[in-house]
């Protein structure tokens, strides 16, 4: 029994679908878009790179800030974090010049003086 023009295009279209599955992702997503790292080469990559990991503990409001700005920062939290860090503590490295204070008036030397 002969299959009908229907079913052909249906057996073709599964098989283009799962060819479309098992092609992998092409390279226009960039390099290595599809590479799943596992945690101990994620690590040592990181380590490579001169990066520790760093854990604290922040208020809420902090790190709705902190997301706020990564979205517009091209290196994400991380590097938000980072620079923020380096510039708070660039400028506890270097304390701006403390306001001068206001001139007190001389108290005169002696009684005399003071009479005069």
């Amino acid at each position: 029994m002969s299959m009908k023009k229907f079913d052909i295009e249906k057996m073709l279209a599964k098989k283009v679908t799962g060819q479309m599955k098992a092609g992998g992702v092409p390279g226009r997503f960039g390099q290595g878009a599809g590479e799943v790292l596992d945690k101990r080469e994620r690590r040592t990559r990181d380590a490579a790179a001169g990066l520790v990991p760093f854990a604290c503990k922040l208020p809420g409001e902090l790190i709705k800030q902190l997301h706020e700005r990564a979205v517009k920062h091209e290196g994400g939290i991380n590097a938000v974090a980072a620079e923020l860090l380096t510039q708070a503590l660039t400028q506890e490295a270097t304390p701006e010049t403390p306001a001068k204070a206001p001139a007190k008036k001389k108290a005169p030397a002696t009684k005399k003086a003071a009479a005069e």
